[in-house]
């Protein structure tokens, strides 16, 4: 069950990391500056979003395996438009119908685990999931280096569009229903109101949100490496996946530390420590950034320490925040995914509003602005009493 859980996790970062190294060529193909291809990052964020605040009341009213299999049927749907895509907007459009099913094996594959498991389990087996998920980073961007040379970047899609398929037949055979359902109500000010109950709730925001913030960085990252690594480095597409493979190692590595310590300790020290290390972390980026010290070998360790660091902050926030709310343990996770994924599409923005950079200044301005405001955000939203 876990196994399975961790695999439905992927399809959002499969969705991210295998096309990365093609952005630079979809934007050539189009005639369009790699800002106009970034934006597709960002229709892929926000339909996460939007996506998430729909699957959560709907898991919580009908139970969590149908949403999962409709999703995973609308992945492979988008996937399909992005494969047949002629330009940026219909690229855009399919990436946002792509999002809106990934979104689905996502948050529900995290409510499973709520459903079944006590909050203190749920967080250490947060981490354990998060080891499955954080081997997509080392194979993702290699597979689609080595297909965009071979095959076209078109076929990194087909791809994506046959693994739904095929794990729609795995969760047909062997997912559970783990939660029956419930007379909740789907009106949309009732959804809001419940939403709003949560939100409002310090135990949460004040764990969840500074991780959001905190966790720009990696989304600015995701967004604008691929324009830093093979357009202003020149390295060549196929090998794109060397300078991105450090950071699913060092995710493993935190995840495991992550759950390690969950047994034994409470989470919010580690939570702390986390964010904190990535304001630090930021701020070397930014003087590597500017200063051009050390090339892209400085960079990558920068950008490497930074990201890894998600893998005990994430795990760790979800499973402090989720610690109340096991009877909406649906509508829990999908707020966490809907915060999560709105900021990524505010960053990918961020990184899209640069056309032509020429340097690697802004990417390091950004990563240092979230990393910093994640330390500030949890220092004044820090809840009084531990969860």
């Amino acid at each position: 069950m876990i196994a399975l859980c961790g695999i439905l996790t992927v399809f959002i970062p499969i969705g991210i990391d295998l096309y990365l190294p093609a952005l630079p060529t979809i934007a050539r193909e189009f005639g369009t500056p790699i800002a106009a291809i970034e934006h597709s990052m960002a229709t892929y964020f926000l339909g996460l979003a939007i996506g998430q605040a729909m699957v959560g009341p709907l898991s919580d009213r009908f139970g969590r395996r149908w949403p999962i299999i409709l999703g995973l049927m609308l992945y492979a749907l988008g996937s399909t438009g992005c494969a047949l895509a002629q330009g940026p907007l219909t690229l855009d459009a399919a990436r946002f119908v792509q999002a809106m099913g990934g979104c689905a094996p996502t948050v529900l594959s995290r409510a499973c685990v709520r459903d079944l498991f006590a909050p203190r389990e749920a967080a250490r087996i947060f981490a354990q999931m998060l080891l499955i998920l954080s081997v997509s980073p080392l194979f993702a961007p290699f597979v689609g280096g080595w297909l965009l040379t071979l095959t076209g970047w078109r076929s990194l899609f087909w791809l994506q569009t046959a693994a739904a398929l095929l794990t729609v037949g795995v969760v047909w055979l062997h997912l559970p229903e783990s939660h029956p359902g419930s007379d909740r109500r789907l009106h949309p000010l009732h959804v809001l109101k419940d939403y709003w109950i949560i939100a409002r709730d310090r135990r949460f925001i004040g764990f969840i949100l500074p991780a959001v913030i905190s966790g720009g960085g990696l989304y600015i990252f995701l967004t604008g490496w691929p324009h830093v690594v093979i357009d202003l480095y020149g390295v060549p597409p196929q090998y794109f996946g060397f300078a991105f493979v450090l950071n699913g190692v060092g995710l493993i590595v935190l995840s495991q530390g992550t759950a390690w310590w969950l047994r034994r300790r409470r989470g919010e020290p580690l939570l702390l420590a986390g964010i904190a290390a990535n304001a630090v972390l930021g701020l070397l980026t930014l003087a590597v950034g500017l200063s051009g010290w050390g090339g892209l070998p400085a960079l990558v360790g920068c950008v490497f320490l930074y990201c890894s660091m998600m893998g005990s902050i994430n795990p760790t926030s979800a499973g402090l925040a989720m610690h109340h709310f096991g009877h909406a343990a649906g509508m829990a996770s999908a707020l966490i995914g809907i915060l999560l994924y709105g900021m990524a599409a505010l960053a990918s923005l961020a990184m899209g509003a640069f056309p032509h950079p020429a340097t690697a200044a802004p990417f390091s301005i950004l990563i240092c602005g979230f990393g910093i405001a994640g330390l500030v955000t949890y220092l004044l939203f820090r809840p009084r009493a531990a969860g």
